[in-house]
């Protein structure tokens, strides 16, 4: 299995009530901060075990969705060429294919256009519902929770999927987190063949959700102030 390829396409798309996008899972972690002291705590994951402390490398980021969100690499992780089902994806490096962390986005809900601290318990909800339809009799790994990612409310969840792996159908599973910024859902997933989404996996989405955010605006070219035009003494209108 180590030569097959776990891509972006769900098998399970999340729907939310009135509007459609796809899947999104996301994964946050405390991201270390460049010029702290000390060591970097480690981050906790949502059933409270340790997880292994993960950052993102800012040099990295990817403004994408036509320039709407920058999306930084986990930190040693591989950036892969771009697909048509992903904004971004990645994997532990060059050798190992999985496991894969995919970003995609689509237009939120209209209800959703923004989370905030009042809407933030619905939008997980109505996450967790949608789940639930889009599995059918089928059991999430982790029922859709509110969770903070860095600067973001978000939701949480696990479910299982499927997935070719040299020609073959193998299970998999999917662990999602999905965030709203600016009117767009984007999400992060960690992906792997059953059993094989461990948590440093786990953390390097989680790093990459926290880290979402719009690309800095441009700085417009200074501009010189414009010169006193040179005006010769008026004439003498009696001459």
């Amino acid at each position: 299995m180590a030569g097959g390829s776990i891509g972006c396409l769900n098998r399970f798309p999340v729907r939310l009530p009135r509007a459609g996008f796809a899947a999104c899972v996301v994964a946050i972690v405390l991201v270390p901060l460049a010029g702290c002291g000390g060591k970097p705590k480690k981050a906790r994951s949502a059933d409270g075990r340790t997880e292994t402390p993960a950052a993102v490398d800012i040099d990295t980021a990817l403004a994408v969705d036509d320039g709407r969100i920058a999306v930084a690499s986990p930190s040693g992780w591989t950036r892969l060429p771009r697909s048509k089902d992903c904004l971004v994806k990645f994997q532990p490096g060059p050798k190992k294919t999985y496991p894969k962390i995919l970003v995609t986005a689509d237009a939120a809900p209209a209800e959703f256009a923004e989370v905030t601290a009042e809407n933030h318990e619905s939008f997980a909800a109505a996450v967790a519902e949608s789940v639930a339809e889009t599995l059918g009799k089928a059991k999430p790994l982790k029922k859709a929770v509110a969770v903070k990612l860095g600067p973001h409310r978000g939701a949480f969840w696990g479910i299982p999927g499927s997935a070719k792996v040299d020609g073959i159908s193998e299970p998999i599973e999917r662990w999602n987190w999905a965030v709203v910024v600016a009117g767009r859902m984007y999400t992060v997933e960690a992906r792997a063949p059953k059993g094989k989404v461990d948590d440093t996996a786990k953390a390097a989405a989680k790093a990459v959700a926290a880290a979402l955010a719009p690309p800095p605006a441009e700085e417009p070219p200074p501009t010189e102030e414009p010169k006193p035009a040179d005006t010769a003494p008026a004439e003498d209108a009696d001459k």
